[in-house]
């Protein structure tokens, strides 16, 4: 190729360029247009504006950012006619409330977990924690295994399961911070008699026959502790709980 073509080809491509770039700053004209039209002050405009650019880059569906934009448009103009702005609504960090909208709003510090994901936590924990306490003992004791019917996995299951519904409640009814139905006494009370029950059943299941509530090997308990583990962690970290009975946060006045 001559030194001419390629000056050539290199003042094509700039004008190409050029093109495009006019054709964005066109588009971009348009859209900011489109939102100085519809009844909103010129900040408010300007914020659904770039907020509308912020929630483009993000993976939502096209149906699921345009319903988020028409009800960021409501809540602006309905806030205009008490003289709110978007920043008195959302504030001015746009990145902030995308991420937001995208995760799910962030729950305050100190406030109760959901119920049914803490059950879920609570009794995996358990479940893990009796594998591996059941396990090491057939490791290192064998001749435990034959004498112990009670650890079979019923017995670890539906203990696991009781203490799961049970863990997110007790703590709740002995917070000092939280305004109660029933006196200490009640709740002391229930709380034993819930620890009776629980023990009772542990005991009653291990009287079942072997088949209906087998004792694993030490190694297959000890690989399903370590899947119960894995199981806790990742619906924790899903659900972002903050409290359970391996520790919690501090928690504020609640009712």
């Amino acid at each position: 190729m001559s030194e001419n073509d390629k000056r050539n080809a290199s003042a094509q491509q700039r004008q190409r360029n050029a093109a495009v770039h006019q054709d964005r700053n066109s588009a971009a004209k348009n859209e900011r247009a489109a939102f100085d039209n519809i009844g909103l002050t010129k900040r408010n405009a300007d914020y659904l504006f770039r907020f509308n650019q912020a929630l483009e880059a993000t993976q939502l569906t096209t149906e699921k950012k345009a319903e988020i934009v028409k009800q960021t448009t409501s809540e602006l103009l309905e806030g205009q006619k008490t003289g709110k702005t978007a920043r008195n609504l959302y504030g001015s960090d746009i990145d902030a409330r995308i991420k937001e909208i995208v995760e799910g709003p962030k729950r305050p510090a100190g406030a109760t977990d959901p119920y049914w994901p803490s059950v879920l936590y609570n009794g995996m924990n358990f479940f893990t924690m009796f594998c591996f306490m059941f396990g090491l003992m057939f490791l290192f004791a064998p001749a435990s295994q034959k004498d112990n019917q009670a650890v079979g996995m019923f017995s670890i299951i539906l203990s696991s399961v009781i203490a799961g519904l049970a863990l997110p409640i007790i703590p709740r009814a002995f917070d000092a911070k939280r305004e109660h139905k029933y006196s200490l006494w009640i709740r002391v009370l229930s709380a034993l008699a819930f620890l009776v029950l629980w023990l009772l059943l542990f005991t009653l299941t291990s009287m079942l026959p072997s088949y209906l509530n087998p004792a694993i090997g030490a190694w297959p308990m000890l690989i399903v502790g370590v899947f119960g583990a894995l199981t806790s962690f990742v619906v924790k970290s899903h659900y972002k709980l903050t409290q359970g009975f391996f520790g919690s946060t501090a928690p504020t006045r609640r009712k």
